[in-house]
């Protein structure tokens, strides 16, 4: 009997040791990476399902930001196109990327109201964003570019 506790003990201790392992080969480096792209994919989608204004042609283009919504919430333009995001509400916001690095922010100490920030959208894809002071990656006040040729 006190072979097979100890036998018991030993599993339980190597179970214990393996789980709390340092082994950094995908564990949650990768889970965090999961759940960006999860978000990301989350944004995405909400982007084809919303209304997408087409102002492909226009060289410049302004967003207003207004307390709680983008408006469009979502565009569609010409690569090299300057999207203006213009704060016309009252409280401070941000544009950030729901992916990460996929486009320089707008942050919310440079984006008081009455202040204008400039993005311009150069490459062809989907740039979705949101302002974190008013919303999360894919609630709240969202919004996206679509960059088409």
């Amino acid at each position: 009997m006190a072979s097979r506790t100890l036998t018991t003990f030993v599993a339980a201790t190597l179970l214990l040791v393996a789980g709390c392992s340092s082994d950094d080969s995908g564990g949650d480096s990768s889970s965090g990476d999961d759940g960006a792209a999860a978000e990301t994919a989350e944004a995405l989608a909400l982007m084809d399902e919303g209304d997408i204004k087409d102002e492909t042609g226009e060289s410049e283009v302004t967003v207003d930001s207004r307390d709680n919504v983008f408006k469009p919430k979502y565009i569609e333009v010409t690569a090299g196109t300057t999207v203006t995001f213009d704060n016309v509400g009252r409280n401070v916001h941000n544009v950030l990327p729901v992916e990460e690095g996929a486009f320089t922010p707008i942050e919310a100490d440079e984006f008081d109201p009455g202040d204008v920030g400039t993005i311009t959208f150069d490459e062809v894809g989907d740039y979705p964003y949101y302002c974190s002071l008013h919303g999360t990656k894919t609630k709240g006040m969202i919004g996206g570019v679509r960059v088409v040729e």
